[in-house]
């Protein structure tokens, strides 16, 4: 099983990124491979062509590509921008579409505000849905964030709790997928 954690934003002093890392860190001691796909880091251009049809892809997007292919399921972290997820994040995903067909994606976003990311989060699962991925049913709100964490370490053990519910939850159905994948 290869997870990859989605760090959604690419703002400046994004909080949502320290959330990211939480989840990576949770999933690397359950033992799994995972990697950390950083939208600021990978830093793509304005979507132009797909990656199935660009004329010359790059080597960023041939690396994704591959990473993206031995991908078996996916952790979305993201706050919540003017009632959705960021722009970043589409544009950056949208460069790729086969390689999630019918793989399991979670959700985990991210507000400073006492409503957690809810309307993120019912936009991610609707395009999860429209690229042909699987919605796992279990999902993190995440309000307050700002509270949550000091010097990057997570204060709030409850809040520790509901990762790891929706993690086990998540990897169960993900095993699940590729068992019946793999028929």
């Amino acid at each position: 099983m290869n997870i990859a954690i989605i760090s959604g934003s690419a703002r400046p002093e994004r909080q949502s990124h320290q959330v990211a890392l939480e989840v990576q860190q949770r999933i690397t001691i359950l033992g799994i491979e995972n990697w950390l796909w950083d939208i600021k880091e990978t830093n793509l251009p304005l979507l132009d062509y797909t990656f199935d049809v660009h004329p010359n892809p790059g080597d960023t997007l041939k690396q994704l590509k591959v990473k993206l292919d031995q991908t078996d399921a996916f952790v979305i972290v993201s706050p919540e921008h003017n009632g959705s997820y960021p722009g970043a994040l589409k544009n950056t995903m949208d460069y790729f579409y086969k390689e999630y067909v019918h793989k399991v994606f979670a959700m985990v976003t991210v507000s400073n505000g006492v409503l957690g990311g809810i309307n993120a989060l019912k936009n991610l699962q609707h395009y999860a849905l429209k690229i042909n991925g699987i919605v796992s049913p279990e999902f993190v709100i995440t309000p307050q964030v700002q509270n949550l964490f000091k010097d990057g370490v997570l204060t709030d053990e409850k809040y520790g709790h509901r990762i790891d519910v929706l993690l086990k939850h998540f990897l169960e159905l993900a095993e699940a997928v590729k068992l019946i994948q793999n028929k």
